[in-house]
């Protein structure tokens, strides 16, 4: 798993594996995420899907685990998700780093 060092794990509720079963079905074991077909025209992944994750990030550290914010998702679907979460969380991260006070230390600036 991309996410196999956090601690994420601790943030889902005690009834997910009940939860992630039931998306699981609700979305026919068939990966959820938008793909375009052939002929330009917009379509489901489909392949079997493994895994169940947030539609939407969590907000302050809290996970929104109601079924409209769940989908099933292939495990390549997942991993590129959680990729370009993670990289959008760096870029994040780095900018705010840049607007501290404590960054603007001249060992810190890129010539």
């Amino acid at each position: 798993m991309v996410w196999y060092s956090s601690r994420r794990r601790e943030r889902f509720n005690s009834d997910w594996p009940r939860v992630r079963r039931m998306i699981l079905e609700r979305d026919g074991y068939a990966c959820q995420w938008p793909v375009v077909d052939e002929l330009g025209l917009p379509k489901r992944c489909s392949v079997r899907a493994r895994q169940v994750d947030h539609r939407g990030r969590a907000v302050n550290g809290v996970d929104d685990d109601s079924p409209s914010n769940l989908w099933a998702l292939c495990d390549y679907h997942h991993q590129m998700k959680t990729e370009m979460e993670s990289a959008e969380q760096r870029r994040s991260n780095r900018d705010r780093r840049r607007s501290d006070s404590w960054y603007s230390h001249p060992a810190f600036k890129r010539a």
